[in-house]
């Protein structure tokens, strides 16, 4: 599509990916002119990237538990999330950073984690820890619907409601059931000590996961410095509606607002956002970036703020796994 192609070719040269490892600085030694570290560009990404064998079963295994917490909303669910302790947990009183993951419209918890058998989410992490590509962590699967689960397609409205809600649910209802029963920054899980880990906290999400995590950094910045929205842009128009997702440049602006109306600037977050050309977020993903890179004295390029795209990249998990294998990586990292 020439639309698509002229995103792209912006995109060459507006997002300067930031550097995607945290391996020892001897591993990628310069000769004759080379960088020290890789840099993740939308030239050298491609939909393969991802090593087969990291979604099979690890000898390193960690596993997965369940951390029931009740909502302090007005309906007071009895709902769950599903916890990965990594590898060597039980044999150290070590701390840990802690990722929070969130599904797609149609998907619950399960899709990443699972406790009757290694998801392939699960996998990926086990060998990323294994090998040395990233530092042990705890992550949650946490789910934005109703402790029912999921029962048919939503209506965008309704799409929007569970989105742009579950930010406080995730604050003040599931970090508190985690970070209190394992060891993770957090002194205690009053909010003043939530906040005071924040740099230890990070939340992703894919498709309408993505849209909540957006929603996360619009509304409870103070409890996480690193944000990852994969697949989708904000909807977010500052009145409550969604035409922030077609109208890029308010969504922009909203974004903008909204860090500073919660007390925080461009030293205090990690943004790193990716679709893939073939994906159906594509255009409003990557049309809502261009705009975001316009402020360029909060989102800054290479700094704070990365943008990937993925050549040939879909709407999948597969898709989604390789993002963050390129991702995880970088996180915690000072």
């Amino acid at each position: 599509m020439p639309f698509r192609n002229t995103l792209a070719a912006l995109l060459a040269l507006m997002c300067l990916a930031l550097p995607f490892a945290v391996r020892a600085e001897e591993d990628f030694a310069p000769s004759s002119g080379e960088q020290a570290l890789p840099m993740l560009t939308e030239e050298s990404f491609s939909d393969d990237d991802l090593p087969e064998e990291y979604l099979q079963p690890c000898g390193q295994a960690g596993r997965v538990e369940k951390a029931r917490y009740v909502t302090s909303d007005e309906a007071e669910d009895v709902k769950s999330a599903m916890v990965y302790l990594p590898f060597g947990y039980d044999d150290s009183d070590a701390v840990y950073d802690v990722l929070y993951i969130l599904h797609a419209a149609s998907g619950s918890p399960k899709n990443y984690l699972d406790r009757e058998s290694a998801t392939a989410f699960q996998c990926l992490l086990d060998h990323m820890i294994s090998d040395g590509a990233m530092a042990p962590l705890i992550v949650v699967a946490a789910t934005y619907y109703p402790a029912e689960g999921f029962t048919q397609f939503l209506p965008l409205e309704k799409q929007v409601e569970t989105a742009s809600l579950f930010p406080r649910e995730l604050v003040e209802d599931v970090i508190p059931a985690v970070e209190s029963k394992y060891r993770t920054y957090a002194a205690s899980t009053d909010i003043e000590d939530i906040r005071a880990s924040r740099d230890h906290r990070a939340v992703t999400g894919f498709s309408l996961g993505g849209t909540t995590a957006w929603y996360v950094f619009l509304r409870q910045m103070q409890a996480f410095r690193w944000f990852l929205p994969v697949s989708e842009a904000s909807w977010d128009d500052g009145e409550g509606g969604t035409s922030g997702i077609w109208n890029s440049d308010v969504s922009a602006q909203v974004l903008y607002d909204a860090v500073l109306a919660q007390g925080f600037g461009k030293d205090d977050f990690r943004l790193y956002v990716a679709t893939g050309t073939e994906d159906e977020a594509f255009e409003v993903s990557t049309k809502q970036m261009i705009s975001l890179l316009e402020y360029d004295d909060m989102f800054k390029p290479g700094d704070n703020t990365s943008c990937s795209m993925m050549i040939g990249g879909t709407h999948s998990l597969s898709a989604y796994y390789t993002y963050l294998y390129h991702m995880l990586p970088s996180l915690f990292v000072p």
